[in-house]
């Protein structure tokens, strides 16, 4: 791989002022910026559905040539500053952000794939049945719940957790 010019442009990581990304986002699309801000759909509560959340909350990717657009991005509203190691903010690897656009719909919303098949021997990871081994009896994807049977003293038990509180086996 050829070095990098000055003049050649990179991916960096902006951090946004608490809660402002879109804010960023926004301002930095109307500067010109290229700017990627990955989200991902996850559920919400029991029967409430699922909302789009930033994956990473507080931070966004921007396209720019460094020495030439610094000034333009650090004034930016809702921009907080360069992630970076030193004084000088550090450019990643372009497949990070070619793997996240990937991962992403038509909308550039990543959503979780569903990781659980009936029969699935898991163990709950946190709640009040953590630790316990359970077998999935049926995915309840929209509540982001999925029903879990469980033997409590010798008798079958089916429960619904989170699916964030459980893992394969």
């Amino acid at each position: 791989m050829p070095p990098v010019t000055a003049s050649q442009k990179e991916w960096f990581v902006l951090r946004s002022k608490p809660r402002k990304e879109d804010c960023a986002v926004r301002h930095l699309l109307r500067r010109g910026i290229e700017v990627f801000f990955p989200r991902i759909l996850e559920p919400v509560g029991i029967g409430s559905g699922w909302a789009t959340v930033p994956l990473f909350p507080g931070y966004l990717f921007v396209e720019i040539t460094l020495h030439q657009d610094f000034h333009q991005i650090i004034w930016t509203p809702g921009v907080k500053g360069f992630v970076a190691f030193g004084d000088i903010p550090t450019a990643i690897q372009p497949g990070v952000v070619h793997f996240l656009r990937q991962e992403g719909g038509s909308d550039g919303v990543i959503r979780p794939t569903r990781r659980f098949h009936i029969g699935d021997r898991v163990q709950i990871k946190r709640g009040p049945f953590a630790g316990l081994i359970g077998i999935i009896e049926k995915p309840c994807p929209e509540h982001g719940r999925i029903r879990v049977l469980m033997d409590f003293l010798r008798h079958g038990t089916a429960v619904e957790v989170p699916v964030t509180a459980i893992g394969l086996m």
